[in-house]
């Protein structure tokens, strides 16, 4: 049930997103005694907490008109630095970045290889890590995000 609610709630945050100039990141429906819709947008640049606010407004707007759910907190953000890699455009975006990519099976003893990303094709990417360049399916990670090197 809470997929066919993520897969609806994603519908409508996409095609809001795409009419505003915005990209749709992520959605997820957290569930507790009150869920929280949390719906994560880009742009190029970044967005700010306006870009974020102003959409959180509409799509408010738009749940409501499609009776989406009742009672729930909506949260609107953004991807921030360690933004999460889920599609081929995002790594393909990524190129020469560090990145941090967790396998679902183990490779070489490893679940977890951090790198530079140096290619991006269709089914498989590269890595750079240890002096190494490691290849990897889309079909087999079960997460990929930036992994900046912060200055302190």
């Amino acid at each position: 049930m809470i997929e066919d609610a993520e897969k609806s709630l994603a519908e409508i945050a996409k095609n809001l997103t795409s009419g505003m100039g915005f990209e749709m990141v992520d959605v997820r429906i957290k569930m507790g005694r009150t869920p929280v819709l949390s719906v994560t947008i880009d742009k190029p640049g970044g967005v700010s907490a306006k870009d974020c606010a102003d959409f959180s407004v509409l799509l408010e707007q738009v749940l409501k008109r499609e009776s989406f759910a009742e009672n729930y907190t909506l949260e609107v953000m953004s991807p921030g630095i360690r933004r999460p890699l889920k599609k081929q455009d995002d790594f393909k975006r990524s190129i020469g970045k560090r990145i941090i990519v967790k396998l679902e099976q183990p490779f070489e003893g490893r679940k977890t290889f951090r790198g530079f990303l140096r290619e991006a094709q269709e089914s498989t990417f590269k890595i750079e890590s240890g002096g190494e360049i490691f290849e990897f399916e889309y079909e087999n990670i079960s997460g990929a995000r930036l992994d900046p090197e912060l200055p302190w």
